[in-house]
Order: C-alpha cells, then structure tokens, then sequence
C-alpha cells in the first residue's frame, strides 16, 4: 500500500472545511489518492454522500475530529473506522451542534459588542449547512472587513481566552477516547504539536485507552515529530498522518501522509473494538 495515495485527515463543508463531500472526493480522484478519511468536526453528515460520489473506485474510511478540552486548552480527538450508525455516538454529536450553535450566538453578541458587527446569517451562510464553528466567524469577520485574514481574526479575537472567546461545555479528552471506541472507532491524539504539554497529555491518556498519536501533521515541528515517534515506540501507540485539509491556507491535500503500515494498524485495532462492541 503507497502511503503517497493516502490522507487520514480531511473536512467538509459538514464542519468548517470549503468543499462539498462530492468535490473533496473529486479532488482526491483527480490527485489519485486510494484511501481518504473525512474527519469533520463533530460530525459524521458527509460520510454517506461522500461514499456515494466515491462509487467504489475510493475508499473512505469513516472518520471524525472530536473536540475535547482538558484544563481549559483544546485537545481534539480523531476516531477511525467508527460505526457513523451507532446510536450513543449520534446523540452526543446532536448536542454537540446544539452547544455549537448557541456558542456562536454568543460570539456573533459578543462582536457586535467590541463593533465588529456581523449577522448571523452571514455565518449561517458561511456554515454552508454544516455544524457552526469560529472558523466561519473568521471567514464572515474578513468578508466584512473587520480583520485582514482568518488568522488575525483567531489571533487578536478569537484564540481560547480572547476577548470575542465563549467557552462551551466539551468532553475530556478522555470522555472523548470513551465515546469513540463505544462506536467501534480507534482514538488518536490530532496534532500534537498544538497542545500544551502533550507528552504528559499522552502518559496519561495512555491509561485510559489512547491508540495513537497523529504524528505527520502540518502544525507538528520536527523537534515534535521525533519526540512522537520516540513516545509512540514507548507506548506502543499507531502513529498517523494527514494534511488536516480544509482548502485553505493550512496546505493541499496529500501534503502530509501516514506512516507505512497505518491504514493496516488502524484497520486492525478497529476489527477488535467493533468486536468487542457486537
């Protein structure tokens, strides 16, 4: 298996990405990819039209990003091979939206505060029917000339504890490990390279059933990706890789990669929980 063909780390308009399933699996076609996950932010909705557009001649594997919070700093959770049917996993995805959208109520509030003025249907509008995040709030932020890009609008107001921030009721990283393998999905740690102290992060993740760690990642140095592999070789944990795509400007698909043997381990750890779940 070329790991060339594969990334495990890409969004849709279902979350806060910029294409639509149909024409991310286009793209991956016309790239040539074999093997892609579509790994929205707390939810699973462009899966199923994403398979269709696929018509057999790509394989998705069902992903997610689930975003978690421990001590106040977001640490997000990916999940590979879940069951996108399963029951638990679909009702805790429906409140997650809910908090989602009143959280950007609050934010649209708090702007207009601070007189930055937006409406919410522009952000609607940006969501493109998706679950709502701050990322289209930057996007509607620029639009309306309020900031020059969507990285001054996280820089100066939207980063965790900004002045336009609204926290909303998460799970812990840990809740979060719990919810993937309920739905027969295997955790990974995403980027590392974002959280603070990550490597005691993993200790202890480590014990309450962490699988891996998502090693090659745009936002990973290199100091950080060799401290990965040395902790993955410690804890016996799969390692993973993929560009995070959101056609923008954190890169093109297929810019990072899995390791060799990813896909197999993922696959098979995944045959265990969907096992132990039957």
């Amino acid at each position: 298996m070329d790991n060339r063909q594969i990334d495990l780390h890409l969004h849709t308009t279902a979350s806060d990405g910029r294409l639509t399933p149909t024409e991310l699996v286009l793209v991956a076609r016309r790239l040539k990819l074999t093997i892609i996950s579509i790994t929205d932010h707390d939810t699973t909705d462009g899966i199923p039209v994403a398979r269709v557009s696929a018509q057999g001649n790509l394989t998705i594997i069902p992903g997610i990003e689930l975003s978690t919070v421990d001590n106040g700093d977001d640490v997000h959770m990916l999940g590979y091979y879940i069951d996108i049917t399963n029951d638990r996993l679909q009702t805790a995805l429906s409140d997650f939206r809910e908090a989602r959208d009143s959280r950007a109520r609050k934010i649209v509030n708090r702007l207009a505060e601070l007189h930055m003025p937006i409406r919410w249907e522009q952000v609607q509008e940006a969501a493109n029917g998706g679950a709502i995040g701050r990322p289209h709030i930057a996007r509607v932020m620029v639009e309306t000339g309020h900031v020059g890009s969507v990285g001054e609008a996280f820089e100066k107001y939207l980063y965790t504890g900004g002045p336009a921030y609204i926290a909303r009721k998460r799970l812990t990283p840990e809740e979060g490990i719990q919810l993937i393998h309920s739905a027969g999905g295997v955790a990974i740690l995403a980027h590392p390279g974002l959280v603070k102290d990550y490597e005691s992060l993993i200790q202890r993740l480590v014990t309450t059933g962490l699988d891996g760690v998502e090693i090659n990642h745009p936002k990973n140095s290199s100091e950080v990706r060799t401290r990965l592999w040395e902790l993955a070789k410690q804890y016996n944990l799969i390692t993973t890789g993929g560009s995070d795509y959101h056609n923008d400007e954190r890169g093109p698909m297929a810019s990072e990669v899995p390791p060799d043997g990813c896909v197999e381990m993922l696959e098979a750890r995944a045959r265990q929980y969907h096992t132990e779940t039957e």
